[in-house]
């Protein structure tokens, strides 16, 4: 008899690990609350640092067949999705396996609470159920071995200082400019306006870019809590020319800042208000003003909430996988992961993994060839015990 696997979200990380399971004699289902590659069409036209070859197995090429891209191709997020996640998820291989607009509200042991049987092998013998919210209503579904691969994209973290939410910040929430998608959007209405971009990552890295090039210029006040003169963490000898290009350039605009830009260094955001159109902001420096448009890009977190009745060891400090942000406590760069054991891929809940960004919650330094190669352990894992 098979064994059913069933795989939350759609993405590259998702699919990957549904053909692989495939593969391993499960059967497999995906649930994606909303269209196959939903997080990547949130970049909008912001491009992967990282070339196709580097972002895809072998086996889902040969999935693609003749329609993959070239392994030098530079996507952008919205082509990942469109030439890529989309072909995958129609493919024989998964075909009839991915359904859409399925959220997931809640994941638990059959008549198991988290408190029961922790660590006993008793545990692991009873099946999973998932509470699941579709077109039909609501349904419950079992499964031997889920895979968590819901990624992190869709809960930003808070713009206010020490990452809690700015007072105000609720009240104005739906204004603020959270995803590069959503900032490639609105650039009509952004040229000569007073603009608020906090943050001091890759993504506002490349928010500055597409901000740099509007006529007129726009007024922008870069809020940072880096005080390094150059906020943007450089890699040295980077071999990723894109992500040494969108950064460096980023940094160079901070070191020496051209009309149309202040820096404001080591703060973060007091409070927010919109009491007449505009968002009034107060920065932690006693200083702030009024903008037409606050561009947050603070990082993204996991959605945890609807794990609560598993058995989960979730890291403090990154609110994924424990012992993989243990294992990668020293990590900086995403291309230089060290040697991972198969203890380091578990999760604390027998047949149950986060994979994908997921699992590395906060850290900054997920890289999908590298998710790759973690859901191949894991999977292999999962055929040999499950």
């Amino acid at each position: 008899m098979s064994r059913r696997l069933v795989v939350v979200g759609a993405g590259p990380m998702g699919l990957e690990a549904a053909l692989l399971a495939g593969e391993r004699g499960f059967d497999v289902m995906v649930l994606e609350q909303d269209r196959v590659g939903e997080s990547l069409r949130r970049w909008g036209g912001t491009r992967f640092f990282s070339p196709f070859g580097m972002n895809l197995s072998a086996r889902a090429v040969r999935a693609l067949g003749d329609g993959a891209p070239a392994e030098d191709a530079m996507l952008t997020g919205v082509e990942m999705a469109e030439q890529v996640l989309e072909p995958l998820a129609a493919s024989p291989a998964l075909r009839g396996r991915v359904r859409t607009g399925r959220r997931v509200t809640a994941i638990g042991r059959a008549r198991l609470t988290r408190r029961d049987l922790p660590g006993h092998p008793l545990r692991a013998e009873r099946p999973f159920r998932l509470l699941v919210e579709g077109p039909g209503g609501e349904e419950t579904l079992e499964a031997e071995c889920v895979l968590d691969a819901s990624g992190v994209y869709g809960r930003p973290a808070h713009v206010g200082v020490g990452g809690l939410p700015a007072r105000g910040e609720a009240a104005v929430g739906a204004r603020l400019l959270r995803h590069l998608g959503t900032v490639e959007t609105a650039i009509p209405d952004l040229a000569g306006r007073d603009l608020l971009l906090v943050g001091h990552g890759h993504s506002a890295a490349n928010a500055l870019a597409m901000l740099e090039g509007l006529r007129p210029a726009p007024r922008i006040t870069w809020a940072t809590r880096s005080g390094h003169r150059r906020p943007c963490v450089e890699i040295a000898d980077d071999p990723l020319a894109e992500r040494q290009r969108v950064t460096a350039r980023a940094n160079d605009l901070a070191a020496d800042p051209p009309p149309f830009l202040t820096v404001e260094r080591r703060t973060g955001v007091e409070s927010l208000a919109a009491p007449n159109g505009r968002i009034e902001v107060r920065l932690a420096n006693g200083r702030g003003g009024a903008f037409d448009a606050v561009v947050g890009l603070t990082g993204y977190r996991p959605d945890l909430s609807f794990l609560s009745e598993l058995a989960l060891e979730i890291s403090p400090a990154s609110e994924g996988a424990l012992r993989l942000t243990r294992a990668l406590a020293s990590v900086t760069d995403c291309l230089a992961v060290p040697q991972l054991s198969d203890r380091d891929l578990e999760s604390g809940e027998p047949r149950f993994a986060l994979v994908g960004s997921k699992s590395y919650g906060r850290l900054p330094t997920f890289l999908l060839r590298t998710g790759l190669a973690q859901i191949e352990r894991i999977v292999d894992r999962l055929a040999s015990v499950a």
